[in-house]
């Protein structure tokens, strides 16, 4: 007998025959309880796994909407791309190559690469180095390219700015050979044929080879002249033997590249609007030129308009009456950052405009050096791409 039956004897009898009814009530009651708290701790699982999948599938189709979408601006993007492209008269040939190069590369908005040399440009370099070209192949895309940047008109462009290698020089550039015999050196003329990663392929119609023999150390000295750049030199070797039949002289591309700064500029037609400070001769001091910007600090700021540009000077119209031998600082700071001060000119000749209202200046560069030139060039160029770009922009007639 158990502890609970011995307390019921115990006790009076109607006492121990009430709490004889509660006991097992009590019980069943408690047992109730756990069921409610079994249920419910089995009902908050339930909850929270259906929680965790709602959340689960609720990501899901977020990521799958957003690659819907982004697949879907894509394709939208290409469209017009392409329909841009054939308004530019591209056709299915160089629009299947930037395809295929867009692809590649990833970029993003493609057809801003119609109308910016930049966007271009960096298309063109990321898609050379993921794609493993043949000889053949490499030809193609040269050609190819060639033909694209007649028709957007970036081969103009193309041909003011500064070479970083031999593998850059363009298909029908005129070149300068040099090979010499017996410490005699013998001077040619020649075009690059070909240009790929592998080689450089020049036309050797002029080139005597009975009488002068090259071999693989043989030095070759190669000098050619870009009219809106500068000269270049290299020296290199042969890669492969000369073709006889063709005519064909077959050389390495150089580790070393030289560019040699030209003395005399070919003039741009850049248009683009600045200011400048106007300073009399007799105000110069010729000795300690740094002081003479303060001077100008008293007089006048007037605007102008170039007519031209170039790495050695400019030519501009303007209201202001101006006298050869007269001084410049020509204010091109809010138009490039590459220019924190004022770049210095002396005027070299002045005219009068058909309307006597203006006058036409043409000026040259006071004692620049070579790194305030290259930096001038720079900003040459660039304000050359932003004309470029907006040509491309203006309405056809």
């Amino acid at each position: 007998m158990n502890l609970q039956w011995l307390l019921l004897f115990s006790l009076p009898d109607g006492l121990g025959d009430a709490i004889g009814q509660l006991v097992p009530k009590a019980q069943r009651w408690k047992a109730i309880q756990q069921g409610w708290t079994e249920s419910s701790s089995g009902a908050v699982t339930y909850v929270t796994w259906g929680l965790g999948g709602v959340i689960a599938l609720l990501i899901l189709f977020t990521i799958f909407n957003t690659r819907k979408e982004s697949r879907k601006r894509r394709d939208s993007e290409l469209v017009y791309f392409e329909r841009k492209a054939a308004e530019k008269e591209l056709d299915k040939k160089h629009l299947q190559l930037l395809n295929e190069a867009i692809k590649l590369v990833g970029i993003s908005s493609p057809y801003r690469l119609l109308d910016s040399y930049d966007i271009f440009q960096h298309l063109l370099e990321e898609y050379h180095k993921k794609k493993d070209f043949n000889e053949q192949e490499h030809k193609y895309y040269h050609q190819t390219m060639d033909e694209i940047k007649q028709k957007l008109g970036f081969n103009k462009i193309e041909e003011t700015v500064q070479l970083q290698s031999s593998e850059e020089i363009r298909k029908g550039q005129v070149v300068r050979i040099t090979l010499e015999k017996d410490g005699q050196p013998y001077e040619y003329s020649s075009t690059l044929l070909f240009n790929t990663d592998q080689r450089m392929t020049f036309d050797a119609a002029e080139i005597d080879f009975g009488f002068i023999k090259i071999h693989d150390s043989m030095p070759i000295d190669v000098r050619f002249y870009r009219e809106n750049d500068a000269g270049y030199h290299l020296i290199t070797t042969i890669s492969e033997p000369p073709n006889l039949e063709k005519k064909e002289l077959f050389l390495r591309h150089p580790k070393k590249f030289d560019r040699i700064q030209a003395r005399s500029f070919s003039r741009m037609d850049v248009k683009f609007r600045f200011s400048y400070y106007y300073l009399p001769k007799e105000f110069f001091n010729p000795v300690e030129i740094d002081r003479n910007l303060a001077t100008c600090e008293n007089f006048p700021v007037y605007t102008a308009e170039t007519v031209d540009i170039s790495g050695g000077g400019i030519a501009f119209i303007s209201r202001k009456r101006a006298k050869k031998g007269d001084l410049l600082f020509l204010n091109f700071q809010h138009l490039s950052e590459e220019h924190s001060e004022p770049v210095l000119s002396e005027i070299v000749w002045t005219g009068i405009e058909k309307d006597k209202k203006t006058s036409i200046i043409r000026a040259k560069y006071y004692s620049i050096n070579d790194a305030a030139q290259d930096t001038l060039m720079k900003f040459i160029y660039q304000m050359q791409r932003k004309a470029a770009r907006k040509l491309k922009f203006a309405p056809r007639r």
